[in-house]
């Protein structure tokens, strides 16, 4: 299966250097052109059979933009699994003001805080890569959600260290092996 991970384009807490999770968010001016930009390339370059989104509103922004440009003949689901992580009572804080190896560990402080543990988030973005194994093999799927999610996505697909980053509407294109067991 050809697998394409594409990271919604840039936000305005993206923007603004500010932790985002489950909020909503709107698309900059920026990342409405890096959305329509990433619709061209994939129309020049892919035949998608099928569609998974993240329900969240800068990620839907981001797959109109696409189809703007590149009107996707294909099912378009949507799923929760691929929602961002939930940073609970951290959402809106900025990203300097957050002790990453502190945010990343289990402990009770996180979980009073409504932090979605990062053993929760391998899980939930493990399985929908499990999931994705019932399509057939030979389609080619686009998948629009998070940075977070798409980073354990990437590492299990790599068998990778852990990206720090991942780009604004940059599509990694993957062979996704789905007789593989990972």
């Amino acid at each position: 299966m050809k697998l394409i991970l594409i990271r919604h384009g840039q936000s305005v807490a993206n923007a603004n250097k500010s932790v985002q999770g489950r909020e909503e968010g709107k698309l900059t001016e920026k990342g409405v052109n890096q959305a329509k930009e990433a619709g061209k390339f994939l129309k020049e370059n892919y035949k998608i059979d099928m569609v998974f989104c993240s329900p969240l509103a800068r990620c839907v922004e981001t797959l109109e933009n696409i189809l703007d440009q590149y009107p996707i003949k294909g099912e378009i689901l949507m799923s929760k699994l691929l929602e961002e992580r939930d940073f609970g009572e951290y959402s809106g804080t900025p990203e300097n003001m957050i002790d990453w190896g502190q945010i990343n560990t289990d402990n009770k402080t996180n979980e009073e805080m409504g932090v979605e543990s990062l053993e929760d988030l391998k899980k939930r973005a493990n399985l929908f890569l499990e999931d994705l194994k019932m399509e057939e093999p030979q389609k080619t799927i686009l998948v629009v959600s998070h940075n977070e999610v798409l980073k354990e996505m990437v590492t299990k697909l790599t068998n990778l260290k852990r990206e720090e980053e991942i780009d604004n509407a940059k599509p990694m294109v993957f062979d996704y092996d789905t007789e593989s067991e990972f």
